[in-house]
């Protein structure tokens, strides 16, 4: 095997594959990347569950394939010049890789024992537009729990709504997030998923990487896989069925508060200073034209700020929130302007933005103080 490929190719790809590898893998060859060298460069990384493969244009002069630590390789290539142009031989059981007068020969194990995901028959394809899925992914992942405890709730629910609309759908139990666009031509029939929470931070970084204009969807109901121009990532799916986020959408919330968005972020994020103790919650009180935000600590001391606001009540109606969870979902809603929908002090809340075509709602769970 022999080729020579330049660094600013290279680099994009390799950062991908070492983020998919796991530090600690129970066998040695799953800390390794794939080189198969054939028309082009093709990398692969794994770790069992979830399978990245990426073409790279290459000057293949003898065709081969071998496995290299992939966190070595990166180091590598990484700290080399922007402009290099890297080599690489099979020399017995080490791959020399050579830049200008730097030479390294890396450890390598045999292709033929690197693990393989098997694709399956996955039924359902179609195309969508990268931004379309990276909208769903960007409005929908803050939502999703960082802990392994709750399986069922770990990524992002996608399938086709009672409207026939492509949708995604994350909540930690505290908070939810729903996105639901146009579903693409090719959607009949599609499967309900829960796209695991590993996958869909590596599909992100693709999707922001991309310098194509489309994404292929393949999913059956154990497995997915997105292709993005010269990428293709497969995963395994959550195992699970997700709970029928439909009865958490409270109905009937009349207090109902038009803000500014880019205010609102500003005045809470402010006050939030003096909010350090456990709870690490926010007060918002509603009246007349006015909203009070108010945020205190026996170590921090008390903050105020008061905004003008649009208010349909006409007696003080005072809300908790969980300081870190307002501030994500404000962060995500679309558009100059938003409105807060809520009904008792310890009744959920729905946040979404006054645009009518916002394809996005949220809801919080106000904190009982």
């Amino acid at each position: 095997m022999e080729f020579s490929v330049f660094r600013q190719v290279l680099i994009r790809a390799l950062g991908h594959m070492q983020s998919i590898v796991e530090k600690r893998a129970t066998l040695p060859i799953l800390v390794n990347v794939k080189i198969e060298v054939a028309d082009d460069l093709i990398l692969s990384a794994t770790n069992v569950d979830l399978e990245l493969v990426e073409h790279v244009a290459a000057d293949i002069t003898l065709s081969g394939k071998t496995t290299v630590p992939v966190q070595m390789l990166y180091d590598i290539v990484r700290k080399l010049p922007d402009d290099a142009e890297i080599s690489f031989k099979q020399s017995g059981d080490k791959l020399v890789v050579s830049s200008g007068r730097a030479v390294f020969h890396l450890p390598t194990l045999p292709a033929e024992n690197f693990p393989a995901m098997a694709g399956g028959n996955l039924s359902t394809k179609f195309q969508m537009t990268t931004g379309d899925l990276a909208h769903l992914i960007n409005q929908t992942k803050f939502a999703i729990p960082t802990d392994d405890v709750r399986y069922h709730l770990g990524g992002i629910y996608f399938h086709i709504d009672d409207n026939g609309k492509l949708t995604a759908v994350a909540t930690d139990a505290q908070r939810m997030a729903l996105c639901a666009i146009k579903a693409p031509a090719g959607t009949n029939g599609m499967p309900s998923v829960i796209i695991p929470r590993r996958v869909i931070g590596e599909l992100s970084k693709l999707l922001e990487d991309a310098n194509v204009d489309d994404v292929l969807v393949e999913l059956s109901d154990t497995k997915a896989r997105f292709t993005v121009g010269a990428a293709t990532l497969t995963s395994k799916l959550v195992d699970a069925q997700y709970p029928n986020y439909r009865v958490v959408i409270p109905k009937g919330n009349d207090k109902i508060a038009i803000l500014d968005r880019k205010q609102f972020v500003n005045a809470v994020d402010l006050v939030s200073v003096a909010s350090v103790d456990k709870t690490k919650s926010v007060s918002l009180s509603f009246s007349m034209n006015k909203l009070v935000i108010n945020a205190s600590s026996p170590d921090a001391g008390t903050a105020t700020q008061e905004l003008d606001i649009e208010y349909n009540g006409d007696a003080v109606f005072t809300i908790n929130f969980n300081v870190k969870f307002l501030l994500d979902v404000a962060g995500q809603v679309e558009g100059e302007k938003f409105q807060i929908e809520m009904q008792e002090s310890l009744s959920p809340t729905i946040i979404k933005s006054t645009e009518k075509d916002t394809d996005s709602l949220f809801v919080l769970m106000p904190m009982r103080m």
